[in-house]
């Protein structure tokens, strides 16, 4: 089955990694009943909690400037991080999350019985390295979120990063992602340990032919952001085995209508 991962949450609807849009995210599943990734980025605050926020400083998405890690989470929660996409967002839409919180809806809606997992980039460059892995692993814990079978994924373009995950969370998959040059991987191996790739779908389409090489290497390609149903058709071609975008309905019904299309026995619909 192809994966679909909502990439910051329901990030077409709402601002980017707000209560909001993983909550609309995990609506959507619940609503149609396709199983979901959440894809967040987390790095910490001044205090020292994991926070869910793309860039390391708070310029792009909020009403402020500044480095993230400066300001504590306290800080960063009075801050307005939805007037960029919505007009007098609500507290959810305008609101930063932290990893805690959202592990805490992830389970909530888990116990539900709606199919939502989670995709953790742990974010690099940061002031505190692979702190950030061991934090994830402090989290998860509790949830008994560190054994194979849990629903978490470790993602990151850090590769020193995916090494101290293997440590701290060694059941846990891994996915090593790409974004300017296919580099050492370009023949489809991957690091030891690591079975999932995560490539920009641009990059793929300056050597469409990689994904079946890593696809023979015994891999899978998870590749990122795809919106647009032509992208989608055409990764979906080529066999990749996971989409992260930013509306997960329009790449829903973008694989619904490439499976239809297929032979017999060459992939379920979505349920």
């Amino acid at each position: 089955m192809v994966m679909i991962y909502a990439h910051r949450g329901y990030a077409a609807k709402e601002p980017e990694m707000t209560r909001a849009a993983y909550l609309s995210a995990i609506a959507w599943a619940e609503r149609t009943g396709v199983p979901l990734g959440l894809e967040t980025d987390v790095h910490f605050s001044a205090d020292g909690q994991l926070i869910c926020l793309h860039d390391l400083t708070v310029d792009r998405t909020s009403t402020t400037s500044g480095p993230a890690y400066a300001r504590t989470v306290a800080e960063l929660q009075t801050l307005d991080f939805g007037s960029w996409k919505r007009r007098r967002p609500d507290v959810d839409r305008r609101t930063l999350i932290t990893l805690a919180e959202l592990i805490e809806l992830t389970a909530a809606a888990r116990a539900r019985g709606v199919d939502v997992s989670l995709a953790i980039e742990t974010k690099h460059p940061n002031p505190r390295t692979t702190e950030v892995e061991e934090g994830v692993a402090a989290l998860l814990d509790p949830y008994g979120w560190t054994v194979a079978g849990a629903p978490v994924r470790i993602i990151s373009f850090f590769l020193p990063g995916l090494q101290r995950a293997a440590e701290v969370l060694p059941a846990l998959p891994r996915t090593l992602l790409i974004e300017r040059d296919l580099g050492e991987w370009r023949d489809g191996h991957l690091p030891e340990g690591i079975g999932t790739v995560g490539p920009d779908h641009l990059l793929l389409r300056q050597d469409p032919a990689y994904i079946a090489r890593v696809l023979a290497h015994g891999h899978e390609v998870h590749v990122w952001t795809v919106n647009r149903a032509r992208d989608i058709a055409w990764c979906l071609d080529r066999g990749v085995t996971g989409l992260t975008t930013d509306d997960p309905a329009v790449a829903a019904a973008a694989l619904t209508r490439w499976q239809g299309r297929q032979p017999p026995g060459d992939g379920g619909v979505p349920r």
